[in-house]
């Protein structure tokens, strides 16, 4: 039964069902603030890099937190702003472009910074808008994982099929082009932008930021919460690569 609610739910994102998903981020958002932030934060200014329909954020304003989301997307900000408790501050535009002189306690990243071109002024931004003893929780998932190029979300049977990306780009710009076909230009950028551990390691520690606690997983938060599984560390040291099907971490200044 589990592995056939896995296979219906390949290829589903937001556009399907705002509120569905929403209310998916909503579950993300207690994993994240039971297990990864309360341990770890004090102080109770947050902000959602990429926060999408705003669900991690709205347990966190459940919660006592002050929040604000930074989102991008227009479609998905305006959702968040009109579906969500009014004290959260909710603002369209990228990370890249946006300016304040407010510092946070905790600045999550969750499953964004594969997106982004420019990796390294994103991650010294962050250390510019962290307080002193703040946190930053950055996840992704590593782009030699088994489905590290997000191809579980294509229409076509390439999204069944895990470590596709790991082709040459030649080649899996083939396949987008002559299996897939839809939203070529969307999946190469993702296969273009997609960043391993160590190159997101050796990017922290250029962004003077320090890496207080790492978690790799066999099964991460965002796949047990969607195919009904259970979350699954990766305690080996080895082949984490493309072992660990996503990772978090937990940064400081």
């Amino acid at each position: 039964m589990k592995l056939l609610t896995m296979f219906r739910n390949l290829g589903r994102t937001a556009t399907h069902d705002r509120f569905v998903y929403q209310d998916y981020q909503v579950r993300i958002g207690i994993y994240y603030l039971q297990h990864i932030v309360k341990p770890f934060a004090d102080g109770n200014k947050v902000l959602d890099i990429g926060c999408a329909e705003g669900g991690v954020l709205k347990v966190f304003e459940q919660n006592g937190y002050n929040c604000t989301g930074l989102e991008a997307n227009p479609e998905r900000a305006k959702y968040a702003n009109q579906t969500n408790p009014s004290g959260i501050k909710f603002i369209c535009g990228s990370i890249e472009s946006f300016s304040t002189d407010e510092q946070f306690d905790i600045i999550l990243m969750l499953d964004v910074i594969e997106h982004i071109d420019e990796k390294l002024p994103i991650l010294e931004k962050i250390k510019q808008l962290l307080l002193p003893e703040g946190i930053a929780v950055i996840s992704f998932p590593p782009f030699r994982s088994p489905f590290g190029g997000h191809q579980q979300v294509m229409k076509s049977g390439l999204r069944y099929i895990p470590y596709v990306q790991l082709f040459p780009e030649t080649v899996y710009c083939w396949l987008l082009e002559h299996i897939e076909r839809m939203n070529v230009e969307i999946h190469l950028g993702n296969y273009q932008t997609g960043i391993t551990i160590r190159q997101f390691e050796q990017l922290v520690s250029r962004a003077g930021l320090n890496i207080i606690k790492k978690i790799n997983y066999f099964v991460r938060p965002r796949q047990a919460l969607r195919f009904g599984l259970k979350i699954r560390q990766n305690r080996l040291r080895i082949l984490q690569e493309y072992l660990s099907t996503g990772v978090t971490y937990i940064l400081g200044s």
